[in-house]
């Protein structure tokens, strides 16, 4: 395996807030309080105003899931969506994601599991030959599926997947083509105990992987070394994920046969 760019700095917070994340995941974390959903009424003859006031509705129902990726606090759950020419602020922006990526998208597939509202996707729609995301929470996929009707997104499909409890040869069956360009597996893997075969999977059906690690240091240290074995050439792009400051200790980088 060959590696260039950031290292991974254990630090006793970045495990404290692991372990937050995981009890909240579980339920276990009676601090998180349940998301008191509330829609705002639709009824205007303004046909943009209408839609941008469902898409508002189904992204904050998203946060009924109660679970940390929910982002409760911004407005539009966990990734920033443009709607438009409007934005709603979530958690995590992928536009700035997106700008660290060495890859010109232009005419590319690409497969992301664990697409919770879609947004990174949404993001390159434009771009895109076709893309397809995966999420096992269904008011996840239901916003996503909103959001693309909205943009006129034709070449993008969300779908309602388990990537731990179904056989991940299915999603195969989600796609256009045999294979995608690009898969990406963004901090996901520390809520899956069959990481491992995830990653399997993902350095399978496309030739390369965009990867943000998650978790403990020792966590983020398994999952990107059993990445590099699969996929020789590993890239660090960034040694934090800037773009959410409450929670800035994930990597990403890319990997490449």
């Amino acid at each position: 395996m060959r590696m260039t760019g950031f290292g991974i700095d254990p630090t006793g917070a970045a495990i404290k807030k692991t372990l937050r994340g995981i009890l909240r995941k579980t339920g276990l974390d009676k601090s998180q309080r349940p998301y008191r959903f509330c829609r705002v009424d639709i009824d205007t003859d303004d046909s943009v105003a209408r839609e941008f006031k469902q898409v508002f509705n189904l992204l904050n129902y998203t946060k009924t899931s109660n679970t940390d990726y929910s982002a409760q606090k911004y407005p539009a759950g966990y990734h920033s969506i443009d709607l438009n020419d409007q934005r709603l602020s979530g958690q995590r922006d992928p536009r700035a994601r997106l700008a660290q990526v060495p890859i010109d998208f232009a005419g590319k597939s690409v497969l992301d599991l664990g697409s919770n509202q879609g947004g990174m996707l949404l993001q390159l729609a434009d771009r895109l030959k076709w893309g397809v995301g995966v999420d096992f929470d269904h008011r996840m996929v239901n916003a996503a599926n909103r959001i693309k009707s909205a943009k006129g997104a034709s070449p993008l499909n969300f779908y309602v997947f388990d990537l731990q409890k179904e056989d991940l040869q299915i999603i195969r069956d989600f796609l256009p083509e045999q294979r995608a360009d690009v898969c990406f597996l963004l901090s996901v893997c520390m809520w899956l105990t069959n990481w491992r075969t995830v990653i399997e999977f993902a350095a399978s059906i496309a030739d390369s992987v965009l990867f943000e690690s998650n978790g403990t240091p020792e966590q983020q240290r398994d999952q990107i070394e059993y990445l590099g074995n699969l996929l020789p050439n590993v890239t660090f792009l960034s040694g934090e994920s800037s773009d959410d400051t409450g929670q800035s200790n994930r990597k990403l980088l890319l990997a490449r046969r």
